[in-house]
């Protein structure tokens, strides 16, 4: 996923946590919205933070694999092909 697009769905996202949290402190009073903030932060880092290690992960795997077919074999896709009869 390109880093615009994921700056995009953050921002959106932010945006409609903002207007919930709106909601409880209207509801609820500014107690309940603190604590709704709070914890919509910690989310946040949390699915940020596995969102990070899932991409690097995912750069590593394809770094690995280096163009190849397998992981069990040493040629590539483009290498010759011998016919053994």
């Amino acid at each position: 996923m390109s880093r615009r697009l994921q700056v995009l769905f953050l921002l959106s996202l932010l945006g409609v946590l903002l207007c919930l949290g709106l909601v409880v402190a209207a509801v609820a009073g500014p107690w309940a919205a603190l604590g709704y903030g709070v914890a919509a932060v910690v989310l946040l880092a949390a699915g940020s933070a596995k969102a990070r290690a899932a991409q690097a992960a995912g750069k590593a795997r394809s770094l690995r694999a280096g163009g190849r077919t397998c992981t069990c074999c040493t040629g590539s896709q483009l290498d010759p092909v011998q016919v053994v009869e």
